[in-house]
Formats: C-alpha cells, sequence, structure tokens
C-alpha cells in the first residue's frame, strides 16, 4: 500500500457570498477521500443589538457539496449531513473551529469518503471508472435559520477561502465499489403525523442519516418516531420512540467532540452543535468573568456570564467563552448502521425487498416555546459496485 496526500486547491479564493463552484477532478489513482476545507471571518454588518454578533455554523451555508460524473451523483450532501456523516463513518469530527470573535477565521473541513476507513483498498472512488467526474461546491453565506441574527460578510476584505484535498492510492488498491452517500428527500412538515418516505431499492445499504433542524428546538420534539419497514411490515428493523433510537446509537457509535468560541452575555442562547441528550462545558477566556451553562439537552444552551460580586453581563458585553461538548448526534442528526460496517456482506440486501419505508413521526408545532416544523433531511449511504 502506497498512499500520498495531494492539495488540489490551496487557497482558493471567492469574494462572493453565495456562489457554485465546480471543478474537474485530475487524478487517475484511487481516492478514499476528498476533504473540503472552508475557511471565512466572522464580521456582521447589523446594528448593536442582542445576539447582533452571531455568524452562524458555517456548516449551514455550505448547500451541497457534490461529486458527479455527468447527471450521474456519487456523492452528495450539505455542509451540515457532510460533517455529521464523517463523525458517524471516522469515530472522530472532521476538524472544525466555530468562532464568533471579529476578524478571526472560522475553518471547517466537510470530508468525503468512499470507504469504511481513510486506507480501505477494495471501496475506493477510482477516476477511470468515469467519463468525467467534477466536484461541485456550492454556498450562500447569508441563508439564514429562524432566529438567527448573524451572517458573515463575505467581500475582498473578507473573503471565502477553499482548499480540496484528496488521499490518494498509489499503490494497493482493488477496487470493488465505493460508498455512496445523498440526499434522499428534504422536506419541511406541514403538521403533526407521519411522512413516508420511500428508500431507494437499487444498492445495499450501510447507513441510513435524519437530521431534523430547527433553532432552539429538541431533535426528538421534532421528529418523535421512526421506523423502517420492509414490504408492509413483513420486516422491521426498528421501531422506537426517537429518544429512545438516540439511546441506541450509544451501542452503535462512538461520542464525538465539537467545540465553539462565542462571545455572550448574560442568559445568551447559543448553538452547541451537539444534537439531542449531549453535554457540555462551558469556560470564561477571561479571570473577570465567570460562566456558567444551563440547557443543554436541545440544539442551543444558555450560557450566562457575571463576575465575582454577582452582576450579570450586560447586552452587547462581549464575554468571550470556550465550549465543549459531547454528543451522539452530530449537527441534529440520527444514524442507523446496517449490520457489521466492516463486512459488506452484512450490509442490508434489498434485493429481495418489494420495497423499504422510512416512516417519521411529527409532532404537533409548539414546544418548549418554539412553534413552527423544522428542516428535515434524508440521506442514504449505499454500496455502489463497480
Amino acid at each position: 500500500m502506497k498512499i500520498r496526500d495531494t492539495v488540489m486547491h490551496d487557497q482558493h479564493t471567492f469574494t462572493t457570498p453565495a456562489l457554485t463552484w465546480n471543478f474537474p477532478i485530475n487524478i487517475v489513482d484511487p481516492i478514499t477521500e476528498f476533504k473540503i476545507v472552508f475557511e471565512v471571518k466572522a464580521h456582521h454588518l447589523g446594528g448593536i443589538a442582542a445576539d447582533w454578533y452571531w455568524p452562524e455554523p458555517m456548516p449551514y451555508m455550505i448547500r451541497e457539496i457534490a461529486v458527479l460524473d455527468g447527471s450521474e451523483v456519487i456523492f452528495a450532501l450539505n455542509g451540515s449531513l457532510a460533517f455529521a456523516a464523517s463523525c458517524f463513518d471516522l469515530g472522530y469530527a472532521p476538524y472544525h473551529c466555530h468562532n464568533e470573535m471579529w476578524g478571526r477565521p472560522n475553518r471547517w473541513a466537510f470530508p468525503i469518503h468512499f470507504g469504511r476507513s481513510l486506507v480501505d483498498p477494495n471501496w475506493i472512488f477510482d477516476p477511470t471508472r468515469f467519463r468525467n467526474p467534477s466536484i461541485r461546491i456550492t454556498w450562500d453565506s447569508e441563508w439564514l435559520h429562524d432566529n438567527q441574527e448573524g451572517t458573515y460578510e463575505v467581500s475582498e476584505t473578507y473573503p471565502i477561502t477553499i482548499s480540496v484535498h484528496a488521499k490518494i492510492m498509489e499503490e494497493g488498491a482493488d477496487p470493488v465499489g465505493y460508498l455512496m452517500t445523498k440526499l434522499i428527500k428534504e422536506y419541511t412538515p406541514a403538521g403533526p403525523g407521519n411522512e413516508v418516505t420511500w428508500l431507494p431499492m437499487d444498492f445495499p445499504h450501510r447507513k441510513l442519516f435524519v437530521r431534523t433542524y430547527q433553532f432552539g428546538a429538541w431533535m426528538t420534539h421534532n421528529i418523535t418516531h421512526l421506523k423502517l419497514s420492509q414490504d408492509q411490515d413483513k420486516w422491521i428493523p426498528f421501531d422506537h420512540r426517537s429518544y429512545e433510537f438516540i439511546r441506541l446509537m450509544k451501542n452503535w457509535f462512538t461520542e464525538v467532540q465539537l467545540h465553539g468560541y462565542h462571545w455572550i452575555e448574560d442568559d445568551a442562547q447559543r448553538e452547541h452543535l451537539c444534537g439531542d441528550q449531549s453535554s457540555g462545558l462551558v469556560v470564561s477566556s477571561t479571570p473577570t468573568w465567570i460562566a456558567a451553562v444551563t440547557n443543554w439537552l436541545g440544539n442551543t444552551a444558555f450560557m450566562s456570564a457575571c463576575t465575582d460580586a454577582g452582576v450579570a453581563a450586560a447586552v452587547d458585553s462581549r464575554v468571550e467563552v470556550w465550549s465543549q461538548g459531547m454528543t451522539r448526534t452530530p449537527l441534529d442528526t440520527f444514524c442507523y448502521a446496517f449490520g457489521d460496517q466492516e463486512d459488506p456482506a452484512d450490509w442490508l440486501s434489498v434485493t429481495p425487498m418489494g420495497n423499504l419505508r422510512l416512516i417519521l413521526t411529527h409532532a404537533a408545532e409548539n414546544w418548549e416555546g418554539v412553534t413552527g416544523y423544522g428542516l428535515t433531511q434524508i440521506a442514504c449511504q449505499q454500496a455502489h459496485p463497480y
């Protein structure tokens, strides 16, 4: 086995807040991973008000990262799902630095995996099997989620820089196929009840991802039940309340660590990126402030700061704190692994099946002071043979 890491694009600079960038894959050796690294400096255009300095977490501005061959989709996920999928595939979080401080860089890596590991010689992307493979990246720095006030200014002064890396296997590869991970469905629930999604039946399934996001809400409040059914309940791999599903994920996946730097005042609501039923802590960066955190169980936490004398930090105090969270649901994502993840023979074969339905139950829209419904996304990781 002979492996090298190469840089396809180094600090490619863009001054446009929203754009789609396409470029060819000019590599002939098999590739186990592409890594897309974004960097942008935190800066906000608004006036002084509560929470005015929030830059939204960078994964939310990455609308799509895709590997394509003409109309054939080899990989296609948004930033949040790409980051979460890497956590579930490798058991640790990719490099990331969420930073709300003015003029300081946010850097996030979004990996694209094609195999069971970074050195998988069999399940691997072989560019010679395709006619004109390319990578397409779409971002929008001004695309905000509900209730968030911050954004990034993207300009000549504050550009976006993107680097693209490839892990190449020059010797030792014996390709039999690649893991094809892509978005299947995206919707916002119209109301309470069941949403049925018919999963693809063309290739074996290795993992299933379900992401449900609404600022300040709980995954387990937006989706209360998850069920997978073959042929009208002939076989049911899982049928669980959502909080039980997360508890079962403890058996399947390693807990990963996420972190960020925040500016807070008293009782400031901030995203910790750790989904539901996670844990975390907040530490003040200066000795003049004492930091505290409550309500880490949803996708946000309430962070507070006060002096030794008990004086709370006022709006726009901009107390600098560092947060660290531990989670099995990164970026509000459920995941189900089909069988032994190292053994292709153990992945879910759909050949004998007539259909495969994912049934998600959505609750009434009012919970914990949050109204409306969040975006729900469903993605599959399948074993695509050559």
